[in-house]
């Protein structure tokens, strides 16, 4: 695979710049395993983009174990910023 796929998931609130505020999920398949992440983002008219400091990827031997904690992950954060 090597091509990184990102998913964004919106908050359903917005920053002071009228931006849509959410996380971005990435997976990434390379030879020695799957590599995912979770990073701030902000959107605007359905571009989404980086947010805040770089996230560090997490390796994981397959797709599935990436994906369950990457979206646990985002879905914990989402939480919090709605509180």
């Amino acid at each position: 695979m090597n091509e990184a796929i990102e998913t964004f998931i919106r908050s359903g609130k917005r920053d002071a710049k009228n931006r849509h505020i959410g996380y971005i999920v990435g997976l990434r398949e390379m030879d020695d395993g799957v590599y995912a992440w979770v990073q701030n983002g902000r959107g605007i008219e359905g571009f989404f983009s980086d947010f805040g400091v770089i996230q560090r990827s997490r390796r994981f031997d397959t797709l599935e174990q990436a994906s369950a904690w990457a979206y646990k992950t985002a879905n914990e954060r989402l939480a919090k910023l709605l509180k």
